[in-house]
């Protein structure tokens, strides 16, 4: 038993290893995406082009959703140690409720702007699941992805997106 029990815990701890490294993968060709115009829960209206000339992370979560729920802290810390004139976070809460996704970013103080696609408009981004983080360039277009959550404020994590930003 105590065998199993030691063979469990390697088990665990190479799989969380493996996790934690996972980092954000850089795409060959950028893509183009479709600009928006959502609302945020600072009551404005937001559209892609606003952000234009800025690397900009975008990523797409629920309230309902256990792993977006999970990384949603990092994204908070790493948005503190990246946020300037050359970058901007954007959280897009897949699906309805704007109430239910103020309640919780309210809840985490999350500071960075959070927008509502209550009728899921983005399909045309071809996001593959939840959550889905996408580094856009300063014309932009995606050249990086991280699809499944992450520890974003993870020093190589936050090193590989400055890295993009110096291309």
């Amino acid at each position: 038993m105590n065998k199993l029990y030691g063979i469990a815990l390697c088990l665990l701890l190479v799989c969380g290893n493996a996790i934690a490294r996972k980092g954000i993968e850089t795409l060959e060709k950028p893509r183009t995406v479709s600009d928006f115009l959502l609302p945020g829960l600072d009551g404005k209206q937001h559209q892609l082009a606003d952000y234009r000339g800025k690397y900009l992370l975008v990523n797409f979560w629920a309230v309902w959703c256990g792993p977006c729920r999970k990384e949603m802290p990092s994204l908070q810390r790493a948005y503190e140690q990246l946020k300037g004139e050359q970058f901007e976070l954007l959280a897009i809460h897949a699906g309805p409720s704007i109430e239910s996704a103020q309640s919780y970013a309210n809840e985490l103080k999350l500071t960075f702007p959070i927008l509502v696609d209550d009728e899921l408009a983005l399909t045309s981004w071809a996001i593959k699941g939840l959550p889905s983080t996408y580094l856009l360039d300063p014309e932009g277009r995606i050249i990086a992805e991280a699809i499944g959550d992450r520890e974003w404020d993870d020093e190589a994590l936050l090193s590989a997106i400055k890295g993009q930003m110096v291309k």
